[in-house]
C-alpha cells in the first residue's frame, strides 16, 4: 500500500509519509531553487563572550530563510568545566572553514553564514536570505533509533561539491559549575548533536546516531552542499525530526 505523503513546504518539495509503527518513519525533501542561509556559530560553554552570540542565533529559530548549525568546540574543555555539546570534528570544521579565509585565525564566538565569516552579527540583523539558486540537493530520511539519511546531489557545471547532514535540537540549557561562565545557566537553540560528511557528488548515506535525551519535538535535520574548493555553501535543506513522525 502507498503511504500518504503530505506537503509541508512547496519551496522545498518537502513531504513526509506515515508508516506503522515498528518500521522507520521517513521523510524527504528536495531544493534546487532559491536557497536559504546556513548560519555556524562556533562556541562553547566555556567561553563567557559566546552566550551573546547564542542568544542572537536563537533570535533565528522561527524565522524563515535560515538555517543555524551552534556547532560547539573542545578546546575551551578543561578540568572545570567539559561542555557536554563538544566535539572535536566541529573544531576541525571550523579550522577547515578558517583555512578558506585570508588569514585563517578560528575563536569563539565565530559566524559563519553560507560559508564565510561575518563579523556583523553583533551590530547588524542576519543578511537576507541570497536570491542566487543552488545546486539542486534532495535529502531522504529514515528515523528510528538512529537517523539514516541518504543525500543525492546533482550539478552540471563540475563542481568539487560535498554534502553534509547535522541534526539540531533547541530548547537545551546547561547550569555552569565551573570555567569562565561558573554560575550561569546558559541556553542553547540550534546545537549540533549528530553530524556526519563530507560526502561525495551523486548519491551517498549516513547514519547518525541520536544521543540519549534528544527531544524530537525539538530537532532537525539539516544537509548543506558545499564548494571544497572555496568553502561557498551552494545548497541547503531543512526537516523538522517530528515532521517525519516516530
Amino acid at each position: 500500500m502507498p503511504h500518504p505523503t503530505i506537503a509541508l513546504a512547496a519551496a522545498l518539495g518537502l513531504a513526509c509519509a506515515g508508516r506503522a509503527s515498528a518500521a522507520p518513519a521517513t521523510c524527504s525533501a528536495h531544493a534546487d531553487g532559491e536557497r536559504p542561509h546556513l548560519v555556524e556559530l562556533y562556541t562553547s560553554e566555556g567561553c563567557s563572550s559566546c552566550p551573546p552570540a547564542e542568544r542572537w542565533l536563537s533570535t533565528l529559530r522561527d524565522k524563515p530563510g535560515y538555517a543555524p548549525l551552534e556547532f560547539h568546540v573542545d578546546y575551551w574543555d578543561s578540568a572545570d568545566w567539559h561542555d557536554p555539546y563538544s566535539d572535536a570534528r566541529y573544531t576541525a570544521r571550523q579550522k577547515a572553514a578558517a583555512a578558506h579565509a585570508l588569514r585563517g585565525r578560528i575563536y569563539t564566538p565565530q559566524v559563519y553564514v553560507d560559508g564565510r565569516a561575518w563579523k556583523n552579527w553583533p551590530k547588524a540583523p542576519p543578511p537576507q536570505p541570497p536570491d542566487a539558486r543552488g545546486v539542486p540537493l534532495t535529502l531522504e530520511l529514515e528515523v528510528g533509533d538512529t537517523v539514516h539519511a541518504r543525500t543525492r546531489t546533482t550539478a552540471a557545471d563540475g563542481g568539487e561539491y560535498r554534502a553534509y547532514v547535522a541534526v539540531t535540537e533547541n530548547g537545551l540549557a546547561n547550569a555552569i559549575t565551573g570555567g569562565e561562565n561558573r554560575g550561569e545557566t546558559l541556553a542553547h537553540d540550534h546545537v549540533v548533536r549528530a553530524f556526519a560528511g563530507p560526502f561525495p557528488p551523486g548519491e551517498a548515506d549516513a547514519e547518525l546516531a541520536l544521543p540519549a535525551g534528544v527531544q524530537r519535538e525539538h530537532a532537525h535535520v539539516v544537509a548543506f552542499v558545499q564548494d571544497a574548493r572555496n568553502g561557498d555553501v551552494v545548497q541547503v535543506v531543512r526537516v523538522p525530526l517530528a515532521q517525519c513522525g516516530r
